[in-house]
């Protein structure tokens, strides 16, 4: 066990990493796959690390100043169970590092909750200390205090402001601190901006009525800036806009990105943004911005970064702190030639959306592999003019030309089938069966039978959820699974009990059709069927519903309607072991899951898949792509991963810790008791619905035995085409609303679905 404090900074910039490989930025690096060009009036930003501490140090509340870091550190000590929150300064040119040691008088008990600077390198803290009424342990406040420093922790002020935030009860929490360039302290609680003069004194509020505020920065120009919402412009959207102090009000917006995750002053324009993937440097006269660098192709995790901000020799500082591993530390990128980088063999990965489990994972990889390195190419950016859909099209036509890249990310609206009937994926089997990193036994079965279509093994997801449909075992049987003929045989003797919650004609028709669109198409043929009695019987099914969802008046809450049969069944999201006790406890008596409906009878039980990668077929690299899937599934890291693992091994011990009874104990090592005298379980969440509550135990063998089943059964969801549903809709509109006979919208639908699928298979 680790004993103290130890040094937060490794001393000095000589304690500089080796530079990383990276190859980050540039305006004229390729967009599309193939290796990078090394032209020789191309740039990338180059980062050179310093460490900033070790696991005992925890950063939070980075600012910048004047080459000069701020920020607060948790420390907690295992040995005697004390924590402290110290308040450091770092030297950026110097590259040392000292705890600033400020006057606490009247604070005692208090913690930082905000730190802000000026142009002076004065510092400002919000303290808030919680108080409790001895008698009465529910009555609490909050007292809150802002003060300033001056540069060598001497008070400036201290004002004690707790009256001015408790002026409004939905806006008493300090969530950012800004400074401006004459000493005034903004404080952005909600809201509402609280505006408090140069020596601490309260000036009054701004509002932006209904916006919640996202963010607030000083600029280039000195004056302050929020970031948030607009819900008055057009069709709403992210703005920044000047408080205006004097006036108390905002100024004119101006148009933001939509993904701004923290903004800070800019090197060259007024602002630089991080969204997560991408740094922008943005420009309030014209409102545009412009993309600096790619976090990835830095080999950081965007997620990770704490602050951007110009170090003043030219490179960008950038503080990144790992949550998972509280490890922290200072990269400084530099626009280097890329020339003058050596370069690796590039793996393009090809995404819909860039995931966090997706960026960890790349950046993870391009550290450690010494021959690859993956770009990730993002098909749908959603601060573009390209929509969804659009992006999906461009996606497909890129796969099915071979023009596109090395590996891709599965995701929902993707037609894997269609993709392998066009050959566009790689068969996995012969790289699983030879490698020697991983074993075909090592996975759970109905992962690897679930992702196989053919004979063609498309993709090993690392973890996975499950999606089933749950009933009383009174009402519909022991037996899992049933036809689209029992459904609605089962709806038809419980008249005037709800199916499904929140159900509606057009999404009645999408749970009939969540399994069953492969039953009525032939992507590998071309060729569709709606033209049959039981599609007739399903349409005629999902008109029998409202054609929208009453959603006014108060309603009961979902497991007070299962428990008395006003709702008859309850579709469960499964992604840890103790969720399969939810649907029993709000039944309130033994459940059957039943599944989703199906053409055949089967169990209809969906398998989630929380990433996968496939593999190309058209790579030129496909050792390459097999080497950043290994290293995906091995890669011991669930900061980003949800549900059930796909690995045997990591499965049982989930299962484990889930059957695993442990009691509370006191400082005496005696289990104790509840008020009934049942000693306590520890370590046990639970599940709420407005007024009622479940509380987890220790999952049974029967429990354990249920989950299993699920899991042997569960499979993807089949191929689920967005549009066959958009087709369905449209068309039977018309024979919900009585405007159309039966056979007028089956015959629409037929006709229009044909050309569909013969175009697109």
């Amino acid at each position: 066990m680790k004993k103290g404090f130890r040094k937060l900074f490794a001393a000095g910039l000589a304690a500089l990493m080796a530079v990383s490989l990276a190859a980050c930025g540039g305006d004229d690096r390729e967009k599309s796959g193939g290796d990078k060009a090394a032209a020789g009036d191309s740039f990338v930003y180059v980062p050179e690390y310093v460490s900033l501490g070790d696991e005992n140090v925890r950063l939070s509340r980075v600012i910048c100043s004047d080459g000069m870091l701020y920020y607060n550190g948790y420390i907690f000590d295992e040995e005697t169970y004390t924590s402290r929150s110290p308040i450091f300064k770092y030297d950026v040119a110097a590259g040392n590092q000292e705890e600033i040691k400020v006057d606490m008088e009247g604070l005692e008990d208090a913690y930082v909750s905000q730190l802000a600077t000026d142009k002076e390198g004065n510092l400002y803290i919000i303290w808030v200390r919680s108080v409790w009424d001895e008698n009465n342990p529910d009555d609490w406040h909050q007292d809150t205090f802002l003060a300033k420093y001056d540069i060598s922790g001497n008070t400036v002020f201290q004002q004690d402001i707790t009256q001015e935030m408790n002026s409004d009860d939905e806006n008493t929490y300090v969530q950012n601190m800004a400074v401006d360039g004459e000493g005034r302290v903004y404080l952005v609680c909600s809201r509402i901006i609280r505006l408090f003069d140069g020596d601490g004194s309260y000036r009054g509020d701004v509002e932006t009525e209904d916006s919640w505020i996202n963010n607030a920065v000083r600029g280039r120009d000195g004056k302050v800036y929020i970031i948030y919402y607009n819900r008055n412009g057009g069709n709403g959207g992210y703005v920044a806009a000047e408080v205006d102090f004097v006036g108390k009000k905002l100024g004119s917006t101006h148009a933001m990105p939509d993904n701004v995750d923290s903004l800070s002053e800019g090197v060259e324009k007024d602002f630089l943004i991080n969204d997560r993937t991408r740094l922008y440097e943005y420009d309030l006269a014209s409102e545009t911005w412009e993309e600096v660098l790619n976090w990835v192709d830095c080999d950081i995790m965007g997620d990770y970064v704490q602050l951007v901000c110009p170090s003043g020799d030219g490179r960008l500082m950038v503080v990144i702190y790992d949550w998972e591993s509280n490890n922290a530390e200072l990269a400084f990128l530099k626009k280097t030639k890329a020339s003058d980088v050596v370069q690796k063999e590039e793996l393009v990965l090809g995404c819909m959306y860039m995931s966090q489990d997706l960026r960890a994972t790349a950046v993870a990889f391009n550290k450690s592999n010494e021959k690859y390195r993956v770009t990730i190419k993002e098909y749908y950016d959603r601060n573009s003019d390209i929509d969804r859909e659009n992006a999906l099209t461009n996606m497909i036509n890129e796969l099915t030309s071979g023009k596109g890249p090395d590996l891709l990310a599965l995701s929902y609206d993707l037609n894997v089938e269609q993709l392998v009937g066009k050959e566009v994926l790689a068969d996995l089997n012969p790289f699983l069966d030879s490698s020697s990193a991983l074993s075909r036994d090592s996975f759970v079965e109905s992962v690897l039978k679930g992702y196989t279509y053919g004979d063609t093994l498309v993709s090993i997801p690392k973890s996975f959820s499950i999606s089933a449909v749950a009933g009383k075992t009174s009402q519909v049987g022991e037996k899992m699974g049933w036809s689209i003929q029992d459904i609605m045989d089962f709806s038809a003797e419980h008249p005037g009990a709800e199916l499904f919650e929140y159900v509606n004609q057009s999404t009645m028709m999408e749970v009939l059709m969540t399994f069953n669109q492969d039953a009525f198409i032939d992507w590998e043929k071309g060729t569709c069927n709606f033209d049959c009695d039981e599609f007739r019987q399903m349409l005629e099914f999902a008109a029998s519903f409202p054609e929208e969802y009453n959603w006014d008046g108060e309603r009961e809450s979902t497991p007070t309607l299962l428990a008395t049969g006003k709702l008859l069944l309850y579709s469960d999201g499964i992604s840890q072991c103790q969720d399969i006790q939810v649907a029993e406890a709000m039944f309130n008596e033994p459940v059957t899951y039943i599944g989703f409906p199906t053409t055949d009878g089967s169990v209809g039980c969906v398998m989630n898949c929380n990433e996968g990668y496939c593999i190309v077929d058209k790579s030129k690299k496909k050792d390459g792509a097999w080497e950043f899937i290994e290293f995906y599934l091995n890669r011991d890291s669930d900061m980003f991963s949800w549900g059930f693992p796909s690995l045997k091994e990591k499965l049982e011990e989930k299962i484990a810790d889930a059957c695993k009874v442990e009691y509370v104990t006191d400082e005496n090592g005696e289990i104790v008791l509840d008020e009934d005298g049942n000693p306590i379980i520890s370590g046990m969440g639970g599940f709420g619905w407005n007024d009622w509550e479940y509380t987890y135990h220790p999952c049974t063998e029967e429990e354990i035995a249920t989950l299993r089943e699920l899991i042997n059964v569960a499979m993807p969801m089949p191929t689920s085409n967005s549009e066959v549903l958009t087709i369905i809709a449209e068309e039977a509109e018309p024979f919900y609303k009585g405007q159309k006979s039966l056979d007028e919208v089956v015959s629409t639908i037929q006709s229009r679905m044909s050309m569909y699928v013969g175009e697109n298979s």
